[in-house]
């Protein structure tokens, strides 16, 4: 994970379509809050469950402007997922209902269903295999339970990280192709980094195999970054060394050159992990 830089391009039908269903949503709770809510000895199946509307949110102008901010990656496992993936308009604060230990609780924060900075864009494994409907608090009573909550947003203790408004990196390092809590956190900054990784799934083992295939080819390539593609001397000496033509030589230079120079930027795929293995790229 790393910070995301969120676009101020608020797509129109959010701003249109999606600030009046939102109105609609907030009027139906206020005329009736109890069917709405979960409540003990009673089955979330006798509840009234808010109608989402998917093609506000999930309108292909939404898509465009989330995968356009996240440089084509999940907003959580930072893959590059679309060539063989549709990927899944992600809900940080989840819409319908939230997790508390095995069992959902209604509502969950319907009001902010069409709210842009609410909106992300993940994989679909990290999204419906693992996150889904979870989202723990560090402190339940700062949880913001209905758009009518005395507790504001900004004050909720919310245990997962948000990409939009929090750097990852200060939470999370790689060790290799691993992903772990930082050293030197608090014991809150602890729990959380080491349940976004869990609920996230980000520590999955084919994410980890993936981004040590990646992690391989980067070291591989290392050594033609000293070699100077213009020195003669030194593009002989790689010839017999690596036991390859001296065409092929360059050709590594240059694409050794070339990948890392733009590996650490946020555009590249595994960015935070290639950040925590080479610390002096560029980002």
């Amino acid at each position: 994970m790393i910070k995301i830089d969120k676009s101020n391009n608020i797509p129109s039908i959010l701003l249109n379509e999606g600030v009046s269903e939102t109105q609609k949503l907030c009027s139906d709770y206020n005329a009736n809050p109890i069917l709405y809510t979960s409540q003990k000895n009673i089955s979330n199946r006798k509840l009234k469950k808010f109608d989402f509307d998917n093609t506000i949110y999930g309108h292909s102008e939404v898509k465009k402007q989330l995968i356009d901010d996240q440089k084509e990656k999940c907003c959580f496992c930072e893959a590059i997922f679309n060539a063989n993936g549709y990927g899944d308009v992600e809900h940080f604060r989840p819409k319908a209902a939230y997790k508390s230990g095995r069992k959902l609780i209604y509502p969950a924060y319907y009001w902010l269903v069409y709210e842009w900075n609410n909106l992300m864009f993940s994989c679909q494994i990290c999204n419906q295999k693992f996150k889904g409907n979870e989202f723990p608090v560090l402190d339940e009573n700062t949880r913001v339970k209905n758009h009518n909550d005395t507790n504001l947003i900004t004050n909720e203790k919310h245990t997962l990280i948000n990409p939009v408004e929090e750097d990852p990196e200060y939470f999370i390092f790689f060790n290799s192709e691993i992903p772990k809590p930082k050293n030197n956190l608090n014991p809150d900054e602890k729990i959380r980094a080491t349940e976004t990784i869990r609920i996230f799934g980000i520590d999955r083992k084919e994410l980890n195999r993936d981004r040590l295939e990646y992690l391989k080819i980067l070291k591989i390539l290392k050594p033609y970054l000293s070699l100077d593609i213009n020195n003669q001397q030194e593009i002989d000496n790689a010839v017999k060394l690596f036991k390859l033509p001296e065409g092929e030589i360059k050709e590594n230079i240059n694409n050794a050159k070339l990948i890392y120079e733009n590996a650490a930027k946020k555009t590249s795929k595994f960015a935070g992990m290639v950040r925590s293995n080479f610390p002096n790229l560029q980002k």
